[in-house]
């Protein structure tokens, strides 16, 4: 059935009848509980929006609601019946599929908290507290889905940070290390900081019985014990603390704090804090974690294998566990509580072109069970020569000087000519010029641009070939130091800590110094190492989207491609906004023309094979790629009865599926399953070209391995001949030693929206240059949205650092 739920009176445009899910899901317990007869609650699944499950009929009728004084219009529409007997054919509809997943979490739904596509429970025992008020919870994430072996449930353990429930000011004294007292005021800057930590946040009032969440949109002008209004019955003026002695008994104790500013379109609202509480479920930002914070999620969410599996077998035979509620009995849909069974074969290594310790080309193939080439007895196929390099060392006046660190720069100088000189990078022994300056320089631009215009050339007037900034923490401004030098100045960048790069334990410190060493020799036009030709020209599509709060800033679409041919390993991009939250590249075939016509000036010749690697859509998503985007390439790169061949490849890491050794079995040391595990049976699509591929050697948690789906391939690969094609690539990407979990076209894709996302951010504070991070990614949307922004024009990145972006 669908369901639609309308306030009555109202209209589409009108911005005050938007209904937030957890209204819809009130309005419909209202409705139900009302009317028992016709909505037996024990028969009936909600999907949250607009869609009615039930395994008995229901009216066909409109019914009207009333909820927190205001009036709805609920009408229930039949729209088709879904025969369980599809289950055993394939396809299995959608809407099928859709309806028992809604079903299986029905008494989940009721008794967990749920968030996005997760279900977090409210145990003890799955609740960690993270500091400041955070409290991050265990849960599942879980889905239906079609294979081989017939219909499975894929699930997965899942952590989430959350805004700890209860008092208001409980959760400020811990969040922002505030202390409470009877005659307690606010300064400005204290002020400000409460609005910011509380504003948007729901919570539920104590003075009334009512389980009625209000949304926090700011804090009163005026202190609690000076605030009046005008008494709707007898017009005179009420202070606010007189109203609540005499209507509810309260004597307030922080009576000069303000209160918290409840108000909606339609009617005014103060409450005093201390009457006020958190309401559960509300989802803490990860990128307002601090350092310790942040460790801890990973700590919590990095579970080695054994534990992790342990985990989700509980939580599936817990008693609020998939399939537990009455309709799921009623349907007779049960869970057999033992994890699938399935084959899988471990692809052989590549050998690598690298180089040995005296300079002699050779093949490489003695492996290790980490899968890893070492830096320490190998060389770089092609070490770049760096003969004009400088360091412009920001961290010689720490933000806080007390807790971080100088760079020590003769030690990390000779340490690090050292580790580029023992894989064969040819580094001049000194720096061009070391120039101190600040951290305080990267919170304003146009201190930062001066800084590093004077440092991108010598002193003899040469253009520098690297600038190394060193820092003493991560900091916003590392936005616009990479806008400044790669789209101004034409400056290849690399970033250090300063306290890696001084640390004490010299295997962690080489180490961190290696793996700059390989960046470096990526940037400046060095080769790492190599694998065999394919003679194809690969390509790597991303969407970079805004965050979840954001709704107005554009999505970025990065396109990047292999340039040489026959062996694929030096990469170029191309970045485009478009509309916001538009997953479809709106413009490929405008990028790929460029790189195709990019390819041919460098090789002579057009691409005749191409593949194409896209991230980050569902399956539901497919036809978009094949029937929108890949149409879109084939109609603009091909032309004069120039028609190159395709195979299109998406590659999904958000899927709920997890591989363990079947009792400890051929498990790496971490008890994982080794690098090149691929499962192509079983799990798997029966009517699609699909498979499972683990690349990447998992040394901290549970590997989770990339699903790779095959849409398209007019180069009739074999399915062991594309899964070696990828997995060999996989030991290509320039900043590791390891092969990577995500194929490098699509990886690099990721980086270079991301890169592409920085800079519209950094654009964005050189209008608001005063505002917080937070603020500034906020005023992106509203600066850009009155600009048309799905043609909003990023920067073009400088043609001195075009194709260093992405390492």
């Amino acid at each position: 059935y669908l369901i639609n739920i309308k306030l009555e009176g109202s209209k589409k445009s009108d911005k005050n009848a938007e209904i937030s899910k957890s209204e819809l899901l009130s309005i419909k317990n209202k409705l139900f509980k009302a009317n028992p007869d016709e909505f037996p609650p024990s028969s009936i699944a909600y999907d949250g929006e607009s869609n009615l499950f039930s395994s008995v009929q229901l009216p066909v009728s409109k019914f009207s609601v009333e909820l927190h004084r205001r009036k709805y219009t609920v009408s229930i529409e039949f729209k088709k019946n879904l025969e369980l007997t599809h289950l055993w054919g394939h396809p299995i509809p959608e809407e099928l599929l859709h309806g028992l997943n809604i079903i299986i979490k029905e008494d989940s739904l009721r008794q967990r908290i749920k968030y996005g596509q997760g279900l977090y429970s409210r145990s003890k025992d799955c609740a960690f507290n993270i500091g400041r008020g955070i409290t991050a919870l265990q849960g599942t994430r879980q889905a239906f889905a079609s294979t081989l072996n017939g219909l499975v449930l894929r699930v997965d353990s899942s952590a989430m940070p959350f805004h700890k429930p209860g008092p208001v000011l409980q959760f400020l004294e811990e969040n922002l290390r505030l202390s409470f007292k009877e005659n307690t005021q606010l300064s400005k800057q204290q002020r400000i900081a409460v609005e910011n930590a509380l504003r948007d946040l729901q919570v539920t009032v104590t003075h009334r019985k009512t389980s009625e969440k209000f949304t926090i949109i700011g804090l009163t002008r005026l202190n609690t014990v000076d605030i009046t209004f005008s008494d709707d019955g007898s017009g005179k003026e009420v202070n606010l603390v007189e109203y609540y002695r005499n209507r509810y008994k309260i004597e307030f104790k922080f009576k000069k704090l303000p209160c918290l500013d409840l108000s909606t379109k339609s009617r005014m609202n103060y409450v005093p804090i201390e009457l006020c509480e958190l309401a559960e479920g509300q989802r803490y930002p990860r990128d307002g974690l601090r350092k310790e914070e942040e460790k801890r999620m990973r700590d919590m969410a990095l579970t080695a294998p054994a534990k992790r599996q342990e985990m989700i077998l509980k939580m599936v035979s817990a008693s609020d566990g998939p399939c537990r509620g009455e309709l799921a009995r009623r349907l007779g849909i049960s869970l057999v509580r033992e994890m699938t069974e399935v084959r899988a074969r471990v692809l052989e290594r590549p050998s690598l072109r690298l180089r040995n310790l005296k300079g002699q080309c050779y093949r490489f193939k003695n492996w290790g069970r980490d899968a890893q080439w070492n830096p320490l007895t190998n060389k770089l196929l092609r070490g770049q020569k760096l003969e004009n390099w400088a360091i412009l060392d920001f961290s010689a006046a720490p933000a806080c000087p007390k807790q971080q660190q100088r760079l020590q720069i003769p030690a990390f100088v000779q340490s690090l000519v050292r580790r580029c000189r023992d894989l064969g990078i040819q580094i001049c022994e000194s720096p061009a010029f070391v120039n101190a300056s600040a951290m305080a320089a990267l919170s304003n631009y146009r201190w930062l641009a001066e800084e590093l215009s004077k440092a991108k050339q010598s002193p003899d007037g040469r253009a520098v070939q690297l600038l190394i900034c060193a820092m003493s923490d991560r900091h916003p401004g590392y936005k616009s130091l990479k806008l400044i030098c790669e789209t101004e100045l034409g400056v290849v960048t690399q970033c250090c800590l300063s306290f890696h790069a001084n640390n004490a334990r010299k295997r962690d410190r080489d180490r961190y110094l290696a793996n700059l060493a390989l960046k470096i020799n990526a940037k400046i036009g060095g080769t790492n190492p190599r694998i065999g030709g394919s003679r194809f020209m690969l390509i790597g599509a991303d969407v970079n989207h805004p965050p979840c709060w954001n709704t107005a800033s554009p999505s970025i679409a990065a396109v990047v491609a292999t340039l040489d041919h026959p062996q694929p390993h030096t990469y170029t991009s191309r970045v485009r906004c478009q509309p916001h939250r538009v997953e479809q590249i709106v413009r490929l075939g405008e990028m790929c023309s460029e790189l195709a016509a990019e390819y041919a000036r460098i090789n002579k010749a057009r691409p005749e094979k191409i593949i194409y690697f896209r991230d980050g859509v569902g399956d539901s998503q497919f036809d978009m790629v094949l029937n929108k985007e890949v149409r879109d390439l084939e109609s603009a790169v091909g032309s004069d009865g120039y028609s190159p061949t395709i195979t299109v490849v998406v590659a999904q890491k958000r899927h709920h599926t997890r591989l363990f050794p079947k009792d400890g079995a051929g498990s790496t040391r971490s008890g994982n399953v080794p690098p090149g595990t691929v499962v192509d049976t079983g799990i798997v699509d029966p009517l699609a070209f699909d498979f499972y591929l683990c690349s990447h050697y998992g040394s901290r948690g549970t590997s989770k391995p990339t699903h790779y789906h095959v849409l398209r391939d007019d180069h009739g690969f074999t399915s062991d001949e594309l899964q070696r094609l990828v997995y060999n690539l996989c030991f290509t990407f320039a900043r590791c030693t390891k092969p990577v979990s995500l194929v490098p076209p699509v990886y690099y894709a990721d980086l270079v929206a991301y890169r592409a996302r920085m800079y519209f951010e950094g654009m964005s504070d050189l209008q608001s240059p005063t505002a917080s991070t937070a603020s500034a990614s906020a005023s992106a949307s509203s600066t850009s949205a009155s600009a048309s922004l799905d043609h909003f024009v990023l920067p073009k990145i400088h043609e001195k650092v075009d194709g260093s972006v992405m390492y």
